[in-house]
C-alpha cells in the first residue's frame, strides 16, 4: 500500500484527497476482499454479529476512548486540519471505514485463523497494525513526532481491541470502539 499512497500523493495536488483515495483502496482490497477470501462471508457474518451490552467491553472500551482523547489533545502533531466542511466529512467517514474494515482485517481475520494462539492471533496483528499506520501517516504527518505517536497509539489501541475481541468473542464492540475513537481523533 505504500506505493499506492505515494503514487496518489505524487499525482494529486491535494494530499488529503490522495490519503482518502489510498484508504478507499486499502479498505476494498485488504479490509473487504482479503477477509472474504480468507474467512468467507459466513465467517465475517459470525464475527460482526451484534451483541447486547454486557460488562465485558466496558473497561477496554473506556481505555480506547480515554486514549483517543489523550492522543488528540496531548500529543503534538496528532491534530488534523479541517480546511473545509468537505474535508471534515472525509475525515469523519474515515472513522467509519477504518472502524469496520480495519477491525475485520486486523482483529477478525487473525482471530478467526488463530483463535487459540496468542502470538499469531494477538501479538503479530497488533505489531503489523502499528507498522501499517506508517503508510497513511507518512502522507499527512510532516513531523516525526506525529508519525511515531500515530504508530505507537495504533499499537496500543490494537492490543486493547484484540483483547476486547477475544473477551467478547465478536468484533462488534471493537468496531464500535474503533469508530468512536476515530471520530474523537479527527474531530
Amino acid at each position: 500500500m505504500f506505493p499506492v499512497f505515494n503514487s496518489l500523493a505524487g499525482a494529486l495536488a491535494n494530499d488529503r484527497i490522495a490519503w482518502y483515495l489510498g484508504l478507499i483502496t486499502y479498505w476494498l482490497v485488504w479490509g473487504l476482499a482479503f477477509p472474504l477470501i480468507i474467512i468467507g462471508r459466513k465467517g465475517i457474518k459470525a464475527l460482526i454479529r451484534p451483541q447486547k451490552p454486557t460488562k465485558k467491553p466496558i473497561v477496554p472500551m473506556s481505555i480506547i476512548l480515554v486514549g483517543a482523547l489523550a492522543a488528540r489533545f496531548l500529543v503534538p502533531g496528532m491534530e488534523y486540519e479541517k480546511q473545509s466542511v468537505w474535508i471534515l466529512l472525509l475525515l469523519l467517514s474515515t472513522a467509519f471505514g477504518n472502524g469496520f474494515f480495519e477491525e475485520l482485517l486486523w482483529r477478525g481475520v487473525y482471530f478467526a485463523l488463530f483463535p487459540n494462539r496468542i502470538f499469531y492471533g494477538m501479538i503479530w496483528p497488533t505489531i503489523w497494525f502499528a507498522i501499517w499506520h506508517y503508510v497513511p501517516g507518512s502522507i499527512l504527518h510532516e513531523n516525526l513526532t506525529g508519525l511515531i505517536g500515530l504508530m505507537a497509539g495504533s499499537g496500543l489501541m490494537g492490543s486493547v481491541l484484540i483483547y476486547m475481541t477475544r473477551k467478547t468473542n465478536t468484533l462488534w464492540w471493537s468496531i464500535i470502539a474503533h469508530v468512536v475513537g476515530g471520530i474523537i481523533m479527527v474531530s
